[in-house]
């Protein structure tokens, strides 16, 4: 028993010194350059961007008890166009 004693200090003294090692170990993996500026878009990111926004402006619609497909006489029609028209430009995009 006396053995496990006399190695609890040492271990307590070399705490600090273990956890600014981890430390640094972490953030030097956080200091390189992003690597996501060395892609360019695919001729097929519209088509992505226009079925995520669709699919998101259904979930809005569907969220606030709207129809899905509302006909072009009512609100919601607008409601829905506006709504998708500022997922695109988020996206990116903007009107043709």
């Amino acid at each position: 028993m006396t053995g496990s004693t006399a190695a609890c200090p040492r271990l307590l003294t070399a705490l600090p010194a273990l956890a600014c090692l981890s430390a640094l170990a972490l953030l030097s993996g956080c200091s390189s350059a992003p690597t996501y500026r060395e892609w360019t878009a695919s001729p097929d990111v519209p088509t992505v961007a226009y079925d995520e926004c669709t699919e998101q402006v259904d979930n809005a619609m569907r969220l606030r008890g709207y129809p899905l497909r509302p006909l072009p006489e009512t609100p919601q029609f607008g409601y829905r166009k506006e709504i998708f028209a500022l997922c695109m430009r988020r996206k990116g995009y903007t009107a043709e």
